[in-house]
């Protein structure tokens, strides 16, 4: 089968349908052909059977040359086995290598959101330390910057929006912390900092009411009125909605 015809035949069957079952029983060594083996292993990525669909992809990288077109799918879809068993660490360096390795193949950008993906997925709880977090956010604005204009370029905004929040929850939690304990200049460093950095999380009108109950308990009256204005231009409906809010910046209710 001449190469181009390969490339088409296996990047077909990556996108078709599951086709008939896995068997119960795979073996590799079944397969001489690396057409053959391709299309048994996505059976079994697609089945669910990663354990074996690793294996299957791994012969295949054996079996071929670093310069023959299944190459790059077999090391994709390797990587995609390591990450449906949760080896999400061997799963990130296995994507990030087929797309700094292959950058002008076509799952190139999808094997580096992927990378993304893997590094976010470390990342479990804001308890934990955010530093798969950073790495997947740097890897989803790689994505943006080497390939616009992809599908996964489109994704990778969404991801990032998403990791955004999760970082803005932590900066939150810091600041509770220090707001729950009396501590109102630490914290009102921190839930500045988060509406700086984070300017369009959802979190952003809640950390502006915790600033108003934070300046009016230091007595800051200068500072609670500034932000009770901002509250009013840019957070119009949630200042209406917050009758406690509207108390603190001295907007009481008619007739009172």
């Amino acid at each position: 089968m001449r190469a181009a015809a390969r490339v088409a035949a296996a990047l077909l069957l990556a996108g078709a349908g599951a086709g008939a079952g896995a068997c119960h029983h795979f073996e590799p060594r079944a397969y001489p052909e690396p057409a053959d083996l391709l299309r048994a292993s996505l059976r079994e990525l697609r089945s669910g059977h990663y354990d074996k669909a690793q294996s299957g992809f791994q012969v295949l990288t054996f079996n071929v040359s670093a310069r023959d077109s299944l190459y790059p799918i077999a090391r994709y879809y390797l990587a995609e086995a390591y990450f449906g068993q949760e080896d999400y660490a061997t799963a990130a360096r296995d994507f990030r290598r087929v797309a700094d390795e292959n950058a002008t193949f076509r799952l190139a950008p999808d094997a580096l959101l992927r990378a993304g993906d893997a590094y976010a997925a470390q990342w479990t709880s804001t308890a934990l330390d955010p530093a798969n977090g950073q790495t997947a956010l740097a890897t989803y604005q790689e994505v943006q910057s080497r390939f616009p204009d992809t599908p996964a370029a489109r994704i990778a905004a969404v991801r990032i929006r998403a990791l955004n929040e999760r970082f803005a929850s932590k900066e939150l939690e810091n600041a509770l912390f220090y707001f729950q304990r009396g501590a109102y200049d630490s914290a009102i460093l921190y839930f500045k900092d988060l509406i700086a950095t984070y300017p369009t999380s959802a979190l952003v009108p809640e950390t502006y009411a915790y600033l108003v109950r934070s300046y009016q308990a230091i007595g800051w009256k200068d500072e609670l009125s500034a932000f009770c204005d901002q509250l009013r231009a840019y957070y119009a409906p949630f200042y209406r909605q917050r009758a406690d809010v509207r108390e603190r910046c001295g907007d009481r209710p008619a007739g009172r």
